[in-house]
């Protein structure tokens, strides 16, 4: 849980320096009244609550950055998906195929900035890939059995293959992209500079916090 918690901070601390933007505070009012699409309960028994930005009519067609993702869904006690199971991960591929989306952000983060020094997070590639939305570690991706990464990408290489480090780019965030190298719905690791739909899933931190602060708010 302390490694958890760690690992939490740290991505909050990388966001912060990201062109000083920072991670967004929920907003009471909008958390009570966010949108939601679809209600998953996990194989741990977990219930959370999920939005699929090209189901909502405002935002069909937007398309924003990693960080921005991550800020409209946390306003809404909410964050970029964390895909922690199997199960969780074919329900969101599932409504990926269903929208015919091209390709979403997920909370998905590579650990490449300061304080990722630690000897369980080298080399960054393998063993440095978390959930941001929940602090939960991404097995290491040599395991292809530990995730769902792509065989292949846009040199012909297994993902996560951080391609556009030549152009100084480093793709540190975990996008999903339909059959864009006819490979299926599949992990890719992608710049964070790019603009993307996005899926947003209850956050227990958040919603918590909210409601400490907000007594008899219904969330």
């Amino acid at each position: 849980y302390k490694m958890l918690r760690y690992i939490t901070l740290l991505i909050m601390g990388a966001a912060m320096v990201m062109a000083q933007r920072r991670l967004a505070l929920p907003d009471p009012r909008s958390c009570a009244n966010r949108v939601r699409h679809a209600t998953y309960r996990d194989a741990r028994g977990v219930t959370h609550s999920y939005f699929f930005s090209w189901e909502h009519a405002p935002t069909r067609s937007l398309e924003v950055d990693w960080l921005d993702a991550r800020n409209i869904c946390r306003r809404h006690c909410m964050d970029a998906v964390s895909l922690e199971t199997p199960q969780e991960n074919e329900f969101v591929k599932q409504r990926i195929a269903r929208g015919n989306v091209r390709y979403i952000w997920t909370s998905g983060r590579k650990c490449n900035f300061a304080g990722c020094d630690r000897p369980d997070l080298q080399p960054p590639n393998i063993n440095g890939w978390f959930w941001s939305g929940s602090g939960a570690k991404i097995g290491p991706t040599a395991q292809r059995n530990s995730g769902d990464w792509s065989h292949t990408g846009g040199y012909g290489q297994a993902q996560p293959d951080n391609r556009e480090a030549a152009q100084g780019n480093d793709e540190s965030c975990l996008s999903i992209l339909n059959n864009f190298y006819n490979d299926g719905i599949k992990w890719h690791d992608v710049a964070c500079h790019h603009v993307k739909p996005f899926v947003c899933e209850d956050s227990e931190e958040l919603l918590n916090f909210v409601a400490s602060r907000n007594p008899g708010i219904r969330l």
